[in-house]
Parts: C-alpha cells; sequence; structure tokens
C-alpha cells in the first residue's frame, strides 16, 4: 500500500491551518560597526525616528542635534530611500554649545516596510573658518567621521478610511502622487540655487584674498622703491 501523499500547503506560500506561524522578520542590526567611533554629539530624538504615515501627505518629524563639546562640528544625515524620504538640511555645522533643527521628511503612497528603514548620522570635527564654507567642502570621499549612529524608523499609521468604505479615487491618488513628485522637483532646484549662492560667494573670497596679495605684493614694490630712493 502506498504512503499516503503529504498534503501540500496551499498556493501563494500561504501556511495551511493549525500550521506553524511564519517566522518573523529579525531586528535590524544598527550598531555600530568595527571600527566606527561612538557618536558623540547629542540627539532628540536618540533612539527611533517615529514618522506618522497618511497616504498622498507629506509629514515630517524635527530632530535636534546639540553640540555639547567645545569644538565645531559639521554633520551629515542620510537615508535608506530617497523616494520617500527628504532630510533638510541633511549636511550642515553645529557651533559649540549650539543646537540645530534637522527636518525629517515622509512622502509615501503606500506604509512603509516595519524594520527595514533607518537614518545615518555622521559628524566630524572642524574649525570656525570651515563653518564659512559650503559643509560638503568637509565630507570628501575619504573623510572619516569622528562619530556614527544609526537610528531606526517607526511608522504610525494615520490613514483614516472613508465612512461610506467607497474605493479612492485613481485620479485623486495619482494627483497627489503627481504632487508629491512634483515637490520633490522644487526642492532639488531650490538645492541647486543654494549651492551656487554659496559657490558664488566662495569664488568672491578667494577673489577679495587675491586682491589682497595683490596689495601687499604693490606696497612690498613701492617700499623697496623708497628704500633705493
Amino acid at each position: 500500500m502506498a504512503a499516503p501523499t503529504p498534503q501540500q500547503p496551499p498556493s501563494g506560500g500561504a501556511t495551511p491551518a493549525g500550521g506553524p506561524a511564519p517566522a518573523k522578520k529579525a531586528p535590524l542590526n544598527l550598531t555600530n560597526k568595527p571600527g566606527e567611533p561612538a557618536f558623540q554629539l547629542k540627539l532628540d530624538p536618540g533612539n527611533e525616528v517615529v514618522l506618522t504615515w497618511t497616504k498622498g501627505v507629506s509629514s515630517h518629524v524635527d530632530m535636534k542635534i546639540t553640540n555639547s563639546t567645545s569644538d565645531w562640528h559639521s554633520y551629515k544625515v542620510k537615508c535608506t530611500d530617497n523616494n520617500i524620504f527628504r532630510v533638510r538640511p541633511p549636511l550642515g555645522f553645529v557651533e559649540p554649545g549650539k543646537t540645530e533643527i534637522i527636518k525629517i521628511f515622509l512622502s509615501s503612497m503606500s506604509l512603509p516596510e516595519a524594520n527595514r528603514h533607518f537614518f545615518a548620522l555622521y559628524h566630524k570635527k572642524c574649525t570656525a573658518d570651515d563653518s564659512k564654507k559650503q559643509p560638503r567642502l568637509v565630507w570628501k570621499s575619504d573623510t572619516k567621521p569622528d562619530g556614527v549612529v544609526r537610528l531606526l524608523a517607526v511608522f504610525s499609521s494615520n490613514a483614516t478610511p472613508s465612512i461610506s468604505g467607497a474605493i479612492p479615487d485613481e485620479k485623486t491618488e495619482g494627483s497627489k502622487m503627481d504632487a508629491v513628485r512634483e515637490a520633490k522637483k522644487e526642492d532639488k532646484k531650490e538645492e541647486k540655487k543654494e549651492e551656487k549662492k554659496e559657490e558664488k560667494k566662495e569664488e568672491k573670497r578667494e577673489e577679495k584674498k587675491e586682491e589682497k596679495k595683490d596689495d601687499k605684493k604693490e606696497e612690498k614694490k613701492e617700499e623697496k622703491k623708497e628704500d633705493k630712493e
């Protein structure tokens, strides 16, 4: 007598009733990698970033970064998905004893997957003169940070279903998505404008330095002429 054929699970990978529960996704390991120094500045929030999600609506949370050291520091913030997150500003400076505000925006048409996204923050000791330049000049490809931390992104849903239970209009949802895309385009334009402004300022500073050098050279020439006479 042939052995009974084992019952196959339903199509789509579903587990039959009474079967073992699907394995839970392991939590993200956000501890510092070997060689990465601990974050030395103060963050609020300091453990995780809680963002409220509403379909088609952009929301944001403020993060405070406080420099309790006696030195200037430059910071950098990176996210796991530039399509749904925006960080303003992603680069900046913090004066000793001062606090700066970083805004983290969420714009997504679907609730982001839990236990997947995080924000990485880095800081680097710099000088007061560095703070007068563009922060991206501090963060070169070979720059090693003085502190690193990664914060988990946690999402709370603020989605409220309609009372009538009607299916959302696809045109309306599409318009919302278009609005999100347009907002991101405008942000990129503003970033480019700011970068150009900073570049022009830097060029003017360099021009002034060169002018001062030329003036000093002329002064020395005049002094030498006077000495000869």
